[in-house]
Order: C-alpha cells, then structure tokens, then sequence
C-alpha cells in the first residue's frame, strides 16, 4: 500500500500542513494553512479523512516549545500516527537544497519529506496527557530559577556582609531567618546578641550553635560591607522567593515520588537510584516499547558518541553527541553520579574508567550509558531479578 506522510509546520496562532507521496514524488495537499483552534484541527481531519489512509498516513512535526502539543494530543486521539522531529534535523534536510528559501510553506513541505526517509528511524509519540513528564519538568525549572536566586544571594551578601560566608552556611535556616530580619552586616552588628540568638534558634529548632550566632555578631562589627538599605532589600525578597520556589519543589517531588510509575517501577532494584531520579528517566522514556535496543535509548539521551571519520583519519577522541533528550541526559547522568558514590558495580565501572585515564565527566558518560543498557534490560524483564554485568 502507498504510504503517504503529513509535515506541519507549527506555530502559536496559525498552522500549515503538506501532504507528500513519496512514490510519485507529488505534493498532494500543499500548505493548508488552518488556526489554532477547534474549526482549524477540524479543517485539517476533514482532509486527512477524505484520503481514507489512516493506517499508511504518517504526520510529523517539529519539537518547538510548546505549541505542537494540542494538535499533537488532538491527532493521536483520533488514531494518527505522529512523529516529533527535531528541528536541527529538518533544518540539515532544507539546507541541502540550492535554493536558499525558508517560509512556512517550504517548511511544511520539506517536514513532509524528511519524515518519508526518516520515519522508520523516528520515535512515534505515545503522546498523552503525561503527568509524570509535567512534574519533572517543572522541579527541574524550579530547580535552575533556585540555583540561580542563590547565586544572587551570594552576590548580594559579599557586597554588604562579604565576612560571613566564612563562618556560616547562608543557605542554613538559621542564617535565613537573620538576614531576613537584619540583611546587613551594619543592621545585624547593631541588634541584640540574644535577639539573633532566638531568631536562630526559632529557625532551626534549637539546633543551631550559639557560638557561631557570637562569631557572626564580632565579625558583624568590623565588617568591610557596605550599609544599603537598597541591597538589604534585595537579600530580604531573595529570601523569600527562594523559600518558596523550595516549598514548591517540596510539593512536586512528593506527587512524583506517589506517581504509580515510580512507585511500581523495577528500577529501584538499581544500587544509588532515588525515586526523583526514576521519575525523571520514565516521563522521558514512558515506554520502553519504543525503543527496538539499548543503543537507541542511549542514542535518544544524546549520550552517544559523535563519529569524526574522513578517509584513513579518525578523530582520537570522541564526545557525547547531545543531540537527544536533555532531561533524560540529565537524569541518566545524575543517577550515574549518585549510584557511583555508593559500594557496587556501578562504582567500579567508573574506577576503571578513571583508571584508564578518563577524567571524571567523561567517567561519568560511560556511566550513564551503562546506565541506559541496565535500565533497557530491567524495562524490559520487569518480573526477573536484575544482575549486574
């Protein structure tokens, strides 16, 4: 049967579909352009239908922010098979043209074709409403805007409390608590000894040492900061938005950590994995069904090596490609990381690495790729007992 396949352009308010047979190399539906909305999706199904090919049609679209995910939801709940692409992908396949044109149009059509060589080395999407993949999304967002606030944090305190780094953790909730009340050297040198002290120990429970409470008060004294009212201010808010975006993180990381997928998944079985850790890897995943063999799932976390060959030369090193999915790179990574600090074969592996002279992230690539082959094979044999290789 004649396979034919859809490329569409997305954008925020208007879309454009093209429709390409490849065995007669005619462009059967050229650039419909449909809105963003309810009669728009249906303009679009009221022509996929008149073609009668549900099961030989093939519809792909670019992985651009946000914006494909409705009509994405919208097809495959009708049953269509649908493919994201990545847009450096299809970029590489316009470029091969000698003529140097890009428009919406062009665009639909160059997806269209792209997708009729490519599609048997794609991933059809199980797209769906992924609660899991939304959670680890949004702590991983919480999680850089709070790397960043603290950044600013420091900042703000080496300008106006530059002594204080050197006695306390600013990060502690002790510490926190003062600075929200007196957020300069000069305010904290100026209040009572035994008012810091009862902040600190409110904050933490009575667990904070008053000793440290005395050195912060002397140092508050001589300190070489500078008195602003202005940069007092912004360490107070800082503070704050910092303690929120913590709560928020809080309340995410339970709900992953009751989401049915973590709770049921084999892979605690692996030495050093956690439950956000798990959480992150199978909304990347969500189903190992996908992915034909191991190679492919350590392709799609981009943790594969790029090939640099010409001729009799090759390259004598070689680096991770990361071209595939960031947030599982990151998680497949950053479990890595964690199993590696506990006794177990994990651990070894990455000794012999550094043992043969691999310093320590490139250690870690290794890791994590063998990371993707144990989790391949738990995935898939989710009722035998898993033993390290």
């Amino acid at each position: 049967m004649t396979k034919l396949f859809c490329g569409i352009d997305v954008a925020k308010f208007e879309h454009v579909a093209s429709i390409y047979n490849p065995s007669t190399g005619e462009i059967i539906l050229d650039s419909l352009h449909f809105d963003n909305n309810d009669k728009g999706f249906n303009s679009l199904l009221s022509h996929l239908s008149k073609l009668n090919k549900k099961d030989e049609l093939f519809i792909g679209f670019e992985s651009t922010s946000h914006y494909h995910q409705t009509l994405f939801n919208f097809l495959t709940s009708k049953k269509y098979k649908c493919y994201l692409i990545n847009p450096y992908m299809t970029s590489k396949f316009r470029s091969i043209s000698l003529r140097d044109a890009k428009n919406d149009n062009i665009d639909s059509k160059a997806i269209a074709q792209f997708l009729s060589l490519e599609y048997r080395n794609l991933l059809n999407e199980e797209f769906h409403s992924n609660e899991l993949k939304e959670l680890s999304i949004q702590r991983q967002f919480l999680m850089t805007e709070s790397s960043k606030l603290k950044i600013k944090l420091k900042a703000n305190i080496d300008r106006v409390f530059p002594e204080l780094e050197s006695i306390a953790n600013i990060n502690v909730a002790a510490i926190r608590a003062i600075l929200k009340e007196y957020p300069t050297a000069r305010s904290i040198s100026s209040v009572r000894i035994d008012k810091l002290k009862n902040i600190a120990n409110k904050a933490s429970k009575g667990k904070y040492s008053t000793v440290k409470i005395e050195a912060i008060k002397e140092a508050a004294k001589t300190s070489i900061g500078i008195d602003s009212s202005s940069i007092g201010l912004n360490i107070i808010q800082c503070i704050e938005t910092l303690e929120l975006k913590e709560k928020q993180i809080d309340i995410i990381e339970n709900e992953i950590k009751k989401h049915p997928t973590v709770l049921n998944s084999p892979l605690h079985q692996l030495i050093g994995i956690n439950d956000i850790e798990i959480g992150y890897i199978m909304s990347a995943i969500i189903s190992i069904t996908r992915f034909s063999s191991s190679k492919k799932l350590v392709a799609y976390a981009g943790l594969d090596p790029k090939i640099r060959q010409s001729g009799t030369w090759q390259a004598n090193t070689t680096r991770m490609s990361k071209r595939g999915n960031k947030l599982l790179r990151y998680a497949l990574i950053w479990s890595a990381y964690n199993m590696t600090l506990k006794p177990g074969p994990m651990k070894d592996y990455y000794d012999l690495k550094k043992a043969e002279g691999k310093s320590h992230y490139n250690a870690l690539g290794h890791c994590a790729s063998k990371l993707c082959r144990y989790i391949f094979w738990i995935l898939n044999n989710p009722e035998l007992e898993f033993k390290y290789q």
